[in-house]
């Protein structure tokens, strides 16, 4: 997540503050390094013991004085820019459209203005959902369905073809295949609820599937169905998607994608699971394609295809039905009224602790995001510091390195496999700030040749955009895979970072390449704690839990000594009795070790390879404004310590405990920074102190 042209600072000596070589005294007075004390200070809480609890004693500050809006459900560097980013994207798609413009840039622009007439919204009403409704065969809790010839899997095909609640009962979608990556293959996978699965399982009597349900009933009523009937049916259609979430695999377990591939021919998917799959797939496959007799599809959840047969069999049809079209209505009544978008606005705001809608400008922003690549084409065009992308492939190469000397390093790894680690490292491809084409008005146009949108209507447009993103996906199951296709890369107008295990490669979007992530301007111990740290991170996810099933090509495969693997599995269950072992004291809930592994992993082993990166400079460096009594390793450990500090609503706080495979923030501080023993040394905490235990674990 960096910048590259920093080779030459090295090679050279120079400091990034100042034009000559510094001494351990010298303070960086550039106006960067200013703002960069001045966030460190403003966070500190020095009445802390920073080997008590480095959080509070890098954090309290921000923790005590961060206010968070109204229509947010935190406060936090990742957030900060998060809004950032949406500003500048509000220019861009604020701006009216030229006649001599790309159709894509036009068509982002119109659909951004057809959003924001909530007045035509308005006077449209719900008419726009019923058509659909009507056209999907009705919904019975409004009355127009009828039992005769109803059909499932005819329900099924005609939802996808409208674009809304087609995930209700299963997933299909085509995907790279995990263990020959140069193709594609179909994927069918478990459902999509509309509750997360904790909650539904735990019944009826959850405050949140209370909440839930109120907001069925009060949405159907807005369609026109009587309350006592809704009540009635709805509650039913309730208890069927709670069944549901009990046969679905929890989170825990899919974490094995061997478990998780499972080919099937056509023939003995149909045989086995039931239903006429190839019929299914053939209909809603573009015209122009068809199936192969010999074609293979992935069946993610066996078990959960064979456990929903079962239950549908036990259900009424009317019950399902039911079900259904209220995953379709779903899907739609954020783009109907400003009556309905607050209704659903109120059921977030019980879910995350939020007190009101986003403004109208951030809920279209969000609607037209779906057109990502011709955003992301206007955001690097405008706003991105095209140095940026040339610095920050030096830090990613100098923590590639480092990753390769870690490896050498471990004592738990058979050669053979420490060869194998090591090629992979050496194997990992880069993506950083944005791919070249993204600047070709023509690669553009090519892309998204065949799209159409209404012109008059948001309703419209927005499912008009869904389908030829479905029927653009399906069409590339024939395509032969391009791992490094500028398309797969050019979603860059974020501030994210990520790792594609199938791919074997490291992405580090336009969004993410600014302060408070990276910036030029300061000393490299604050770049390399920040974004060095990120770096790592990513890189890591190479070898957690489940990036290490793979291998240098990105296939799923077993490249590992079965003793090695076992050590590995040894180290990281360490830290999942670590994690499993924190509670967080506002929820009064303890973390999910198992589900926040590979973070967790990725945490701790990214910050150490931030640091032995930058020591390995040997740089003597300015310090910070008003920040003398830090030396620049301190410094170090506070600049990584400042990009976690948050503070978080209570409602969201449990579910990102619940759901979340990151642990929370206070965590991912305390934790990795406690398991570092250079962390220990820097701020000389005795053995036996919270930030320097006795035992620590880490993986790598």
């Amino acid at each position: 997540m960096i910048r590259a042209g920093f080779f030459f600072i090295i090679l050279s000596g120079l400091s990034f503050c100042e034009g000559k070589r510094t001494t351990a005294k010298t303070i960086c007075k550039t106006d960067a390094c200013k703002q960069a004390a001045n966030q460190i200070l403003s966070y500190l809480d020095s009445t802390v013991n920073p080997c008590d609890d480095f959080y509070k004693f890098a954090c309290g500050g921000f923790i005590d004085s961060a206010e968070i809006d109204n229509d947010k459900a935190e406060n936090s560097s990742f957030s900060q820019v998060d809004s950032k980013v949406d500003e500048q994207l509000k220019v861009i798609v604020s701006e009216p459209p030229t006649k001599d413009e790309p159709p894509p840039f036009r068509s982002l622009k119109h659909l951004f203005s057809l959003c924001m007439d909530e007045k035509k919204l308005d006077a449209r009403g719900v008419g726009p959902a019923l058509n659909i409704i009507k056209g999907a065969g009705g919904w019975p809790v409004l009355g127009n369905w009828k039992r005769k010839n109803w059909n499932i899997l005819d329900t099924y095909i005609r939802l996808r073809k409208f674009m809304v609640g087609e995930d209700s009962l299963f997933q299909i979608y085509v995907e790279v295949d995990m263990k020959n990556n140069s193709r594609r293959i179909i994927q069918v996978d478990q459902a999509s609820l509309g509750l997360p699965q904790e909650l539904f399982v735990e019944g009826p009597s959850n405050a949140m599937v209370k909440e839930y349900f109120s907001l069925m009933v009060d949405v159907a009523v807005m369609l026109g169905a009587d309350r006592k009937t809704a009540m009635k049916q709805l509650r039913s259609s309730l208890y069927f998607e709670i069944e549901l979430a009990k046969i679905m695999t929890v989170k825990e377990k899919r974490r094995d994608f061997n478990r998780m591939y499972n080919l099937y021919k056509l023939s003995d998917m149909t045989a086995e699971l039931g239903w006429n799959w190839g019929s299914l797939f053939q209909r809603i496959l573009p015209e122009s394609m068809s199936l192969k007799r010999d074609e293979l599809i992935n069946v993610v959840e066996v078990e959960y295809l064979k456990k929903l047969k079962r239950l549908m069999q036990s259900h009424p049809k009317e019950v399902i039905a039911n079900y259904m079209m209220w995953h379709a209505v779903r899907n739609m009544m954020t783009l109907l009224t400003t009556e309905m978008r607050n209704r659903h606005q109120n059921f977030l705001n019980l879910l995350m602790g939020t007190n009101k809608r986003q403004p109208r400008w951030k809920e279209c922003l969000d609607r037209v995001r779906r057109l990502s690549t011709v955003l992301s084409s206007l955001y690097v065009r405008k706003f991105f510091d095209k140095t940026s992308k040339r610095l920050a492939s030096g830090i990613v190469e100098k923590i590639r390195q480092e990753t390769s000397m870690l490896i050498k390093e471990v004592d738990w790894m058979d050669q053979q496999t420490r060869k194998q680690a090591e090629y992979k490292v050496s194997k990992i491809a880069q993506y950083i700030g944005y791919p070249d084409e993204l600047l070709d008005n023509r690669k553009i146009e090519e892309l998204y040749d065949g799209l159409v949108l209404n012109k008059n209507c948001f309703f419209e447009a927005s499912f008009d955009m869904a389908r030829w993103y479905d029927q653009y996906n399906f069409r590339k199951l024939r395509e032969a895979v391009n791992q490094s296709d500028w398309k797969t890369h050019s979603q860059v107008a974020t501030a994210n970072a990520w790792y594609s295990p199938i791919e074997n490669s490291i992405m580090f979007p336009a969004g993410i390449l600014q302060s408070p992530f990276f910036n030029a301007k300061v000393p490299m111990y604050v770049n390399f704690a920040k974004i060095g740290a990120v770096v790592g991170h990513e890189i890591i996810h190479g070898f957690d839990d489940k990036g290490s099933q793979f291998d240098f090509r990105g296939n799923l495969r077993n490249w590992w000594n079965r003793e090695s693997r076992d050590k590995f599995n040894k180290k990281k269950q360490c830290m999942i009795n670590q994690y499993n072992a924190f509670k967080e004291t506002q929820t009064q809930l303890y973390l999910n070790g198992v589900n926040t592994q590979g973070e967790n992993i990725a945490d701790s082993a990214g910050l150490k390879l931030a640091y032995r990166a930058y020591k390995r400079l040997k740089r003597m460096e300015a310090g910070l404004p008003n920040l003398e009594q830090y030396n620049n390793d301190q410094l170090f450990m506070l600049s990584a310590a400042t990009l976690w500090c948050s503070r978080t609503r209570l409602e969201m706080l449990k579910l990102s405990i619940m759901l979340d495979t990151h642990s929370p923030k206070e965590f991912r501080v305390k934790g990795s920074f406690a398991n570092m023993p250079a962390f220990g040394k820097i701020f000389q905490c005795e053995l036996g102190t919270p930030m320097n235990p006795h035992k620590k674990c880490s993986v790598w």
